[in-house]
C-alpha cells in the first residue's frame, strides 16, 4: 500500500468516525428538543394546561415552518426523494443540509406525526457525499493531504479530480473501503448511544411465545389484513401528494395543520410524533383499548401523517406506519384465537412489507423492534408478502407503488 493509500484511509477513516458520531448526536438532539418542548405533557396527566397545551405548541410552530418553508422550500427531503437524486445526479447535493435540519427539528420538536429517519438520511447522506467529494481531492495532492479539518471544497478543483469511482482497482477494492468506513461510521455512532443512551424502540426484545399449529391456521388472518393496511396507508399517501399542489399559500398550510394537529390531540395524544418511543408500551397495553378505538387510532395516524406532510411538515413516514398497523394488530388479535404478540407481529411484518417495498430492511428493521422469538415468522412473512405484492403489481402492470 502507498503512502498516499494509508493517507486517504486514514483521512476517511477519521472522518467516517466524526460523521457516525454526528448521526447519533442528531438523533439524541431531536429526543432532547422533544423532551424539553413535550417532556411535562407526556409525563404528567394532571398537568392543568394539558387539554390545551398541544395549541400553544402546534399552531406557533406551523406558522414558523410556513414561513421558513416559504422561503427555504419543501425539507427535509424524504428517503425517496433522495435515492431518487442520487440515481439521477450520482451524489446528493450537501450544500442545503441546514434547510432540511431546521426544518426537520422544527416539524419533530413541534409533534409532528412524522419521524427523524428523513432528515437523518439527509444529513448523513450529504456527510458520505461531502466525505467522497474530499477523497478525490486528497487523491490529486503529491502529498495526499488537503486540509484535514478544512470543511468548504473548491468546486473548480472538484471538477478536474477524477471521479469516485476511478480511484479504485477494482470493485471488490471499492467494497472493502466502503464497508471498512461504514463500520467506523456505525462505531462510532454507538459510542454515542453508549454514553448517552435513550429509551427507545430498538433493542433485542424477548418475550414467551406459545407455540402451536393452529397458529398456521389463523395467520393467514393478520397476513392478509396487513397488506391490505398496507395499500390503504399507501393509498392515503398518493391521496395527500395531491393535496401538496393545492393552491394555498404555504403560512396558511402550515399554520393549518398546527390547528388541525392540536384538534386531533382531544381525541388521542397518539396522533402526536412518530410513534417511535411509543411502539412499545403501546402495544403493551394495547389490547386494553376496544377494536373500534383502536381502529381509530390507526385511521387517525395515516391521517395525520400524510396530511400533515402535505401541509409542510415533513419528515419520514416508518415509524408511523409501523405504529398504525400495530393499532390494527391489537385490534385484530381481539379476535383470534392466539398469542396476541403473534397476531400483532405478523401484521406490522406484512403491511410494513409493502409500504417498504424493501423485504430484506423490512425484516432486519422489525427483528430488532419485534420479540426475537419471532425472528423466523418474520422472514417467512416477509417473503410470503413480498412474494404475493409483486404478483399483484405484475397483474396491474406496474413495478412499484412508491416510486
Amino acid at each position: 500500500m502507498t503512502k498516499k493509500s494509508i493517507n486517504i484511509l486514514i483521512f476517511s477513516s477519521t472522518w467516517s468516525f466524526i460523521i457516525g458520531i454526528l448521526t447519533a448526536l442528531y438523533l439524541n438532539l431531536v429526543n432532547y428538543i422533544i423532551n424539553f418542548i413535550w417532556g411535562y405533557f407526556n409525563h404528567h396527566a394532571n398537568f392543568p394546561l394539558r387539554p390545551i397545551y398541544p395549541f400553544l405548541i402546534c399552531i406557533p410552530f406551523g406558522i414558523v415552518i410556513g414561513l421558513l418553508t416559504k422561503k427555504l422550500g419543501s425539507y427535509p427531503l424524504t428517503i425517496e426523494e433522495v435515492l431518487h437524486d442520487v440515481r439521477k445526479n450520482g451524489k446528493l447535493d450537501y450544500h442545503s443540509w441546514w434547510k432540511s435540519f431546521t426544518l426537520g427539528l422544527l416539524s419533530l420538536g413541534a409533534g409532528g406525526s412524522i419521524g427523524p429517519e428523513a432528515s437523518t438520511t439527509v444529513l448523513s447522506s450529504g456527510m458520505i457525499n461531502w466525505l467522497g467529494d474530499k477523497i478525490r481531492l486528497i487523491s490529486t495532492q503529491a502529498s495526499g493531504w488537503v486540509h484535514f479539518w478544512q470543511i468548504s471544497i473548491d468546486k473548480d478543483k472538484l471538477l478536474r479530480t477524477p471521479n469516485f469511482n476511478s480511484l479504485f482497482n477494482s470493485k471488490n477494492h471499492k467494497k472493502f473501503f466502503i464497508l471498512f468506513n461504514i463500520l467506523i461510521g456505525v462505531i462510532g455512532t454507538i459510542i454515542v448511544f453508549t454514553l448517552f443512551p435513550e429509551e427507545g424502540a430498538f433493542g433485542i426484545h424477548k418475550r414467551p411465545i406459545n407455540w402451536s399449529w393452529s397458529i398456521l391456521w389463523y395467520s393467514l388472518i393478520p397476513v392478509i389484513i396487513g397488506i391490505i393496511f398496507g395499500y390503504f396507508f399507501l393509498y392515503f399517501e398518493k391521496v395527500f401528494t395531491k393535496a401538496e399542489a393545492w393552491r394555498l399559500h404555504t403560512i396558511f398550510k402550515a399554520t393549518l395543520w398546527g390547528i388541525v394537529l392540536s384538534l386531533l390531540t382531544l381525541i388521542t395524544n397518539y396522533v402526536l410524533f412518530s410513534g417511535e418511543f411509543h411502539i412499545v408500551p403501546f402495544s403493551k397495553t394495547a389490547l386494553s383499548y376496544s377494536p373500534s378505538f383502536l381502529l381509530l387510532i390507526a385511521l387517525i395516524k395515516t391521517f395525520s401523517t400524510h396530511a400533515g406532510f402535505a401541509m409542510g411538515w415533513r419528515g419520514g413516514k416508518i415509524f408511523p406506519a409501523i405504529f398504525a398497523s400495530v393499532a390494527v394488530g391489537a385490534a385484530v388479535a381481539q379476535f383470534l384465537p392466539i398469542q396476541p404478540v403473534i397476531t400483532v407481529s405478523i401484521l406490522v411484518v406484512a403491511s410494513t412489507t409493502i409500504i417498504l417495498e424493501k423485504p430484506l430492511l423490512s425484516a432486519i428493521l422489525l427483528i430488532f423492534l419485534l420479540p426475537i422469538s419471532l425472528a423466523p415468522i418474520i422472514f417467512i412473512t416477509v417473503y410470503i408478502v413480498i412474494t404475493i405484492h409483486k404478483f399483484l403489481l405484475k397483474k396491474i402492470g406496474l413495478k412499484s407503488l412508491i416510486y
